[in-house]
């Protein structure tokens, strides 16, 4: 006889709890090396010149799932082919020089294994992208208990698209929530994208999507953004925008009951509001233009939230107009928020 009895059922016993701890280790593994993390690629676009008045857009593209984000529901290519398309008539019509995206899939099995900054880069005409990874698992058993509606293999992040072109690019990582070991095993990562443009000046991009649940650590990174645009504001004109997941607490009344845990103690947007210099593209615009509504940017189908934002250093920069784009039957459960400015020379 091969094994014992007694050792036969301890080897019954312990082979799901094997193979459980095999597949894990596999699914919370990576698919690509550190160093496609933060990649450059030049496309066959010449690059433009500069013009006078720049246009930057930051647009969380929620993968392209639209208000399917997250949810436990069925999704089929068609839905991301039609979102894709959506996306490219949206960058068409708005012709930005610069647009920063989060949680855009460079080939996930969730979206169809599409490559969506490639493909809205071919598609719109830009020279140049910087792609940062924040999200890159063999497997991810999210959003439901149902395997058919796993995201699976997951490659995903922040980008920066543009027409103008790069000089360089870099990806850093902000701190981590608290979580537990095997939710954080799974968990992305949250991202400074830091891009430096040719227009006409260098000018600096910061790219970020800040924590969404946990408040105190959203606040740690909004302080790490902080510490980075101070780094650049003497020497560059700097752009520091994305998915910032706060909002301030005069703006949340609209705030969703779901939401409110997440936004407790909040003072992410606060801090950056704060700061001497620094400004937000509506608050930024002279006094003829300004919006002093909240200019709503979450969830796309009914804005109640303003979450998204462009800053920059005022004695660089001059807003010349800000305003949000996208809708219920947009790619994203995002809009997006566009400011165009006039670099002071």
């Amino acid at each position: 006889m091969l094994f014992p009895k007694r050792s036969r059922l301890w080897l019954v016993l312990a082979l799901p709890a094997l193979l459980f701890a095999g597949f894990f280790f596999w699914a919370r593994s990576s698919t690509l090396p550190p160093a496609a993390y933060a990649t450059l690629t030049m496309y066959d676009e010449a690059p433009a010149a500069a013009p006078e008045t720049l246009t930057v857009m930051t647009y969380n593209l929620g993968y392209l799932s639209g208000m399917t984000n997250n949810r436990p529901v069925a999704r089929t290519e068609r839905l991301f082919d039609e979102n894709l398309t959506a996306a490219e008539r949206l960058l068409a019509s708005t012709r930005p020089d610069v647009v920063a995206f989060q949680e855009i899939d460079f080939g996930a099995a969730r979206s169809f294994d599409v490559d969506q900054l490639d493909a809205l880069a071919r598609r719109g005409g830009f020279h140049a992208a910087a792609r940062a990874v924040n999200w890159d698992k063999r497997y991810v058993p999210f959003p439901s208990l149902r395997p058919s509606m796993h995201f699976g293999r997951i490659r995903s992040g922040q980008a920066v698209l543009s027409r103008l072109p790069i000089l360089a690019h870099e990806r850093l990582v902000l701190e981590r929530p608290p979580t537990p070991f095997y939710y954080d095993a799974f968990y992305l990562d949250r991202l400074a994208q830091v891009v430096r443009l040719d227009a006409g000046e260098p000018i600096v991009v910061i790219n970020v999507h800040l924590e969404a649940f946990d408040a105190a650590t959203r606040n740690r990174q909004a302080e790490q953004a902080l510490a980075l645009y101070r780094r650049y504001r003497d020497a560059y004109p700097v752009l520091l925008l994305g998915d910032f997941n706060s909002v301030l607490p005069e703006d949340r009344a609209g705030v969703p009951e779901e939401m409110r845990a997440a936004l407790e103690d909040d003072h992410a947007v606060a801090l950056l509001h704060a700061e001497e210099g620094l400004r937000e593209a509506f608050d930024g615009l002279p006094a003829p233009e300004r919006v002093p509504e909240v200019v709503g940017s979450f969830p796309a189908d009914a804005p109640r939230l303003k979450i998204d934002h462009v800053f920059f250093n005022a004695d660089r920069i001059r807003p010349v107009e800000a305003y949000v784009v996208g809708g219920p039957d947009q790619p994203s459960d995002h809009r997006a928020v566009v400011m165009r400015f006039v670099l002071v020379r």
